[in-house]
C-alpha cells in the first residue's frame, strides 16, 4: 500500500494525534507541510490538510520538471497591424466556445479583409481548432489564419506542437502529402493552368492509379484544348480503367476536343430538324470509332432502339454552339427550342450537357421563364447560375418533397439578392417540416441578406404552430444578427 492510501485511510480512521513529518513526504512538499502547521488550529486540521494535498499531488500524476540548466524561449517580434477591437473579440470568443464554423469563417473574412489581427489571449483557441482531426472547416480556416494570427500565433505554433501554417502558394509540391498536392494542383490550375498540367506530368508515373485519378480531376479546373494531347496520351496508355475514364471525362467537358466534333460531325450526319416536321433521325451502325470515342453500344431502356441510344450519347455531349448551328439560330433560341422539343425527347437529358460544360449562360436560357420548382432537373441547374441572374427566377408553384436547400450552397458563401433570397425563404416555409442543424443554417444565414430579419419573423409567424418552422425562425434570426454584428464589429474606422 502507497503512503498515499496509509495517509488517507488514517485519516479516515480518525486518528488525528499522530503527526506527519516531513521525511513521510516527497521532498516537494516540505514547503507545503511548514506553511500548514504554521496556520493550522491544531494537530487534526495539520494532518486533514496535509493528506489533502499529498492525495492531490499523487493523483496528478505531475512532479515538477527537475532541469540542470533553464530552457530558452524566444519572445515573440512586436505587431505591426492592430488587433480586432472588444466587441470583435467577444463575437470570436462566443464563436469559438459555442462553435459557430461558418460564422466564424466570416469573422476571419471580414477580419482579413479589414486588416485586423486575431486578440493574442484567443489565439491557443483558434489555432487548437484548426489542427482539431475531422474538422469540415478546417481547410477553408487555414486560407485565412496566416494573415490574422500574426507574429505572436507563429511564434506560438511550435510551443503547442503544430507544424507552420503556411501561405498559399509558399508549399512544396516534391515534399507534399497526396492531400496537399490536390490543393496545390487545384490553385495553380486557377492561375496557371499550362503551370498545373506541368506539375502533373512531373510526378505522373509515381503515383499510384487512385493517386493518379484524383489528380487528373483537378484539371477540370482551367480545363482547354492544350491539356487534350495528355488526355489522349492517357486514355492510350494507362494501365488503369479508372484513370482511363477520368480523362474521357475531362475530353468530353472540352468544346472543341476530337472527340466532341466527333460527336458533332455524327450527329450532323443523322440528325435533322424541320420546323414543321419536328426531328428526322437516320439509323446508325455501331463502330469500332465509336467504341473508341466511349460510345456504349446496347440501350438498357426497352421502348429505345440501339441506334437511338447511340446517338443520345453523343447529343448528350455537344454544346449549345452545335445546336444553335443545326438549328440555324441565336444560343437563346436554340436553348429555348431544345427544352420545349428536344430529340429522343422520352429519354435525352440535355441537362447533362449544361452541367458537362458548366455552361452558365445556357442553364439561364435553360431556366429562363421556367417555374423552377417544377423538376428536380430545373432545380439542379440554380448554383450554376451567378447571384444577379438568380434574381430572375421564378421560384413560385408547388415545392417537391425531395427539395434540400442544401443543393443551393457552395463554397463561395456569397450573398444572394433579396429576391432571391425571399423566393428561398417562402420555399422552405412553405414546407411541411423545416429540419435543419445548425451549420446548415449557418450557411444559409451568411447568403440571406441581413435586412431580411424581419421578413424571417414575419413568415414565422404564420408558422406559428410548427415546432420544426419555429425552431428555424429562432435560429435564423439568431445567425442574422450575429452576422450583422460580425461586419459592424470590424468595419475598419481608419479609412
Amino acid at each position: 500500500m502507497s503512503i498515499t492510501d496509509n495517509i488517507i485511510n488514517t485519516a479516515l480512521l480518525g486518528t488525528a494525534n499522530r503527526e506527519l513529518t516531513e521525511g513521510e513526504l516527497p521532498e516537494d512538499l516540505s514547503d507545503t507541510l511548514l506553511k500548514v502547521k504554521e496556520s493550522a488550529a491544531d494537530g487534526e486540521e495539520v494532518f486533514y490538510k496535509t493528506a489533502a494535498v499529498l492525495f492531490a499531488y499523487y493523483r496528478s500524476g505531475l512532479e515538477p520538471l527537475r532541469l540542470k540548466e533553464p530552457v530558452p524561449v524566444m519572445e515573440a517580434e512586436p505587431e505591426t497591424m492592430p488587433y480586432a477591437g472588444k466587441k470583435a473579440a467577444a463575437l470570436l470568443g462566443m464563436l469559438l466556445g459555442e462553435k459557430y464554423s461558418y460564422m466564424l469563417l466570416l469573422w476571419y473574412k471580414t477580419a482579413a479583409k479589414h486588416g485586423y489581427l486575431i486578440p493574442a489571449e484567443y489565439l491557443p483557441g483558434v489555432l487548437g481548432r484548426v489542427f482539431l482531426p475531422g474538422s469540415q472547416t478546417a481547410k477553408r480556416e487555414k486560407q485565412f489564419l496566416p494573415s490574422l494570427i500574426g507574429n505572436r500565433g507563429r511564434w506560438l505554433l511550435p510551443l503547442m506542437n503544430y507544424p507552420p501554417l503556411q501561405e498559399e502558394g509558399n508549399e512544396d509540391w516534391e515534399t507534399a502529402t497526396h492531400a496537399d498536392r490536390k490543393l496545390i494542383l487545384s490553385r495553380v490550375r486557377k492561375d496557371n493552368p499550362a503551370q498545373g498540367l506541368e506539375l502533373l506530368r512531373a510526378e505522373w508515373k509515381n503515383e499510384s492509379a487512385q493517386h493518379r485519378a484524383e489528380l487528373l480531376a483537378c484539371l477540370e479546373i482551367g480545363l482547354s484544348k492544350s491539356d487534350e494531347e495528355f488526355l489522349e496520351s492517357v486514355r492510350a496508355g494507362d494501365r488503369s480503367s479508372t484513370v482511363k475514364d477520368c480523362a474521357l471525362d475531362l475530353l468530353r467537358q472540352i468544346p472543341d476536343s476530337n472527340i466532341v466534333e466527333l460527336y458533332s460531325r455524327t450527329l450532323k450526319q443523322h440528325l435533322r430538324y424541320r420546323r414543321l416536321l419536328g426531328w428526322a433521325v437516320e439509323p446508325i451502325a455501331y463502330s469500332e470509332e465509336l467504341k473508341k470515342a466511349g460510345i456504349s453500344e446496347l440501350s438498357s431502356n426497352k421502348g429505345e432502339s440501339d441506334s437511338d441510344y447511340i446517338l443520345r450519347q453523343m447529343a448528350e455531349n455537344v454544346p449549345l454552339s452545335f445546336w444553335c448551328e443545326l438549328l440555324e439560330c441565336d444560343a437563346e433560341t436554340a436553348a429555348q427550342r431544345l427544352r420545349k422539343s428536344p430529340p429522343f425527347s422520352k429519354y435525352i437529358c440535355l441537362e447533362n450537357a449544361i452541367f458537362n460544360f458548366h455552361d452558365r449562360q445556357w442553364a439561364y436560357y435553360w431556366l429562363k421563364g421556367e417555374r423552377v420548382l417544377q423538376s428536380p432537373e430545373l432545380t439542379s441547374l440554380v448554383p450554376l447560375l451567378p447571384v444577379g441572374q438568380r434574381e430572375e427566377l421564378n421560384l413560385e408553384g408547388k415545392v417537391q418533397q425531395n427539395f434540400y436547400v442544401t443543393q443551393w450552397l457552395d463554397d463561395t458563401d456569397k450573398e444572394w439578392g433579396v429576391k432571391f433570397s425571399r423566393g428561398v425563404l417562402r420555399i422552405l416555409y412553405s414546407m411541411t417540416y423545416c429540419y435543419y442543424d445548425r451549420p446548415t443554417c449557418e450557411q444559409l444565414a451568411l447568403r440571406i441578406p441581413a435586412s431580411l430579419l424581419g421578413y424571417i419573423g414575419e413568415l414565422g409567424a404564420t408558422k406559428e404552430n410548427s415546432n420544426s418552422h419555429w425552431e428555424f425562425t429562432v435560429r435564423m434570426q439568431q445567425l442574422l444578427q450575429i452576422k450583422k454584428d460580425i461586419e459592424e464589429s470590424l468595419i475598419d474606422f481608419r479609412f
